[in-house]
């Protein structure tokens, strides 16, 4: 039985309808907040990875806060200076924008790249030889005095930190991201009304936080969070974790499974020819939390499709076939990887189709004909075409102009657009807050020319693009459809949102980089433990690998494109045409990736529980679990925040992880 979700819409406060100083103001402390504790959290305590999801933890954490304890104070004890939905709605997507930037998400990656060829370059990984003469010197840092040897091991006492060699590379890196966030918004705003409006996708994750900024006349609370069912649901995940951190001080102490950050979940063998890993019996509260307000249709899809795969895998590792090595960062298995990735091509493609006739409207616009009301759009769709373009041109001729030749930029970007569009449209029907493409643009292009028709500079910019186009990094555009979608859903004048996301972006840029290198010349980057400092030349050496081969285009990889692509095409032909198909197609368009095994039995439980509520008491009932599931996810984050405090306090240097897919 499948659920059709109603798109929340809030009116806006009357004396507060629009962007105010207070919110920005609000919205850039939130800024500033998720770009410093997460770092210092993560490289210093050694605690969570704080924004590894679509939604991160640390923008979840202090909005839930604001939200849940300081409106509802403010709404209590002084009402006429409460923050209006669409004020929290601005704070929240600026929180989104600020995200975007610290770790692993940008500038984890970027400082890793720009620091990592000149401190790990050896005569074993001939990096010096191959990797160094691709370096444009307006994008790398010059290694003078030993600066990237400081940076990875902490400046001795009476040097100071060197700013200048870093400001002139650092502002094309940022100007470069800048430039994917505004175009990935362009699209964003472009598409919003096709996808909400006409499709009816409905954005789970952004519904959740529509949830916490509610009103309701003469209550403080939102209304799901003035609910015992609510309260009950915090005290799940919260009950979990509090138990679990016992065993923080009282390392016996048994402990409750629940994730594979937490340790002690348990791994089914089901065969020696599926990785014992791909079943793991596990609740990950924070996607049960969003995956409620997910279709039925959509829930059965990702975990039967899963399933499938693993079937496929079986049957490849049985027959002992394999089309080579699965690539960085994708899929377990490479003709998985190539036919989800064509599957998610086809989506895209099917997408703008059925898209035609709204786009044919916003091209009216951009021409100056005024045939679709954009008012309540974050941009006239004439600014957001003429912006898309512009942002367009600028990253060509950026990749152009570092090194990367324009046979290789056009496979290049159009594996970017399927992966961001297409990640970004799976977000907004399934609500899945960890998720990733199985491949990368990178891997993409790679295959589809072959390593000879590749010159070594063009493969240098292919492993530097790790940094802002990889498979994770599709949550640039996740997020702007997002902040679209949230702002639009909230009545009252957006003229100003777009200006108030964008000094988001500036401020998350900057406090991110500043912290980032401080920390690293202070303590020594190398001391962080994590990814981008240490793991990360394997992606650079890799890539000086691929420069010493002579490779054709690998058509059994496309062959497998190609099926995912025909695949796809014949279910969605029987969805829309066959009406007792009831099969959703957009669990084909993922399958399987770390990120899906690693919520799968979560998707499925959630599932279930859906099917049953909604069998047994309708819609009705459906409705009285949203307060409930929704105190599950807040219990959660709750929950997260303790235990950083905890180890914080207690555990500076060996902190323990509670969040992870």
């Amino acid at each position: 039985m499948a659920l059709a979700e109603q798109n929340i819409t809030v009116e806006a406060d009357t004396q507060r309808d629009g962007v105010t100083i207070r919110c920005v103001l609000l919205g850039l402390l939130l800024v500033v907040s998720v770009n410093t504790w997460p770092i210092y959290g993560l490289y210093v305590v050694h605690i969570n990875q704080m924004v590894f999801s679509y939604m991160a933890m640390a923008l979840m954490i202090p909005f839930t806060f604001l939200a849940l304890v300081f409106n509802v104070l403010l709404r209590k004890y002084w009402p006429s200076n409460a923050f209006a939905p669409l004020e929290m709605a601005i704070v929240f997507s600026m929180g989104l924008v600020g995200s975007l930037f610290p770790l692993m998400n940008f500038t984890g990656l970027i400082m890793g790249h720009l620091a990592t060829p000149y401190y790990f370059a050896s005569a074993q990984n001939k990096w010096s030889e191959y990797l160094h003469p691709h370096l444009p010197s307006w994008l790398f840092p010059t290694d003078e005095s030993g600066a990237m040897r400081l940076f990875f091991e902490g400046l001795p006492p009476g040097r100071d930190i060197p700013w200048e060699i870093w400001v002139a590379p650092l502002f094309w890196w940022f100007l470069f991201a800048g430039a994917i966030a505004w175009t990935c918004l362009c699209i964003a705003v472009m598409l919003r009304r096709q996808w909400a409006e006409h499709e009816k996708l409905p954005f789970p994750a952004a519904q959740v936080a529509l949830e916490l900024v509610q009103r309701e006349d003469k209550k403080v609370w939102p209304p799901l969070v003035g609910r015992k069912a609510f309260w009950i649901g915090v005290a799940i995940p919260m009950t979990v974790i509090c138990w679990n951190m016992i065993s923080y001080f009282m390392p016996d102490f048994p402990r409750i499974p629940i994730t594979r950050a937490g340790g002690g979940v348990t791994y089914l063998d089901i065969s020696r020819f599926v990785p014992s890993r791909y079943f793991y019996i596990g609740i990950q509260f924070f996607i049960a939390g969003f995956a409620y307000w997910t279709s039925l249709e959509v829930l059965f899809s990702i975990w039967f499709f899963y399933l499938l795969v693993v079937g496929e895998v079986y049957t490849f590792n049985r027959m002992g076939y394999s089309v080579g090595t699965p690539g960085l960062w994708s899929s377990s298995h490479a003709a998985n990887a190539w036919q989800a990735f064509g599957a998610l091509a086809f989506m895209l493609f099917w997408g703008l189709w059925m898209s035609r006739e709204h786009l044919k409207g916003v091209w009216a616009n951009i021409r100056g004909r005024q045939a679709i009301d954009d008012s309540e759009e974050l941009m006239s769709y004439r600014t957001a075409g003429i912006g898309f373009v512009v942002g367009l041109i600028f990253m060509v001729g950026w990749l152009y102009t570092a090194g990367m030749e324009l046979h290789v930029i056009v496979p290049f970007l159009i594996g970017v657009a399927i992966l961001y569009v297409g990640i970004a449209r799976v977000i907004a029907e399934s609500g899945l807050v960890y998720l990733r493409g199985t491949m990368m643009p990178a891997t993409f292009a790679l295959y589809t020319l072959g390593s000879a028709n590749i010159s070594a500079a063009s493969m240098a910019n292919l492993g530097f693009s790790f940094a802002y186009f990889t498979d994770a990094k599709s949550l640039v555009m996740a997020s702007m459809a997002h902040c679209s979608w949230i702002t639009a859903a909230i009545k009252g004048r957006k003229k100003m949102v777009a200006l108030s996301l964008g000094l988001a972006g500036l401020t998350a840029a900057v406090t991110s980089v500043l912290f980032t290198l401080y920390l690293g010349y202070e303590t020594g980057a190398y001391n962080f433990q994590a990814f981008e400092f240490r793991t990360h030349p394997n992606i650079l050496s890799y890539w000086v690998n691929q420069m010493q081969t002579y490779n054709p285009p690998d058509w059994k990889r496309l062959g497998f494109f190609g099926f995912g692509v025909v695949g796809m095409a014949l279910l969605t032909f029987l969805r829309y045409r066959v009406s007792w198909w009831s099969l959703h197609p957009v669990g084909f368009a993922i399958m399987e990736t770390q990120a899906v095994r690693g919520t799968i039995f979560t998707i499925f439980l959630v599932w279930l529980c859906k099917l049953l509520i909604l069998r047994i008491g309708g819609i009705a009932l459906y409705r009285k679990g949203q307060p409930l599931f929704l105190g599950i996810l807040v219990g959660f984050i709750m929950g997260v925040a303790l235990s950083a405090i905890v180890d914080t306090i207690w555990f500076p240097g060996s902190g323990h992880s509670v969040h992870h897919w």
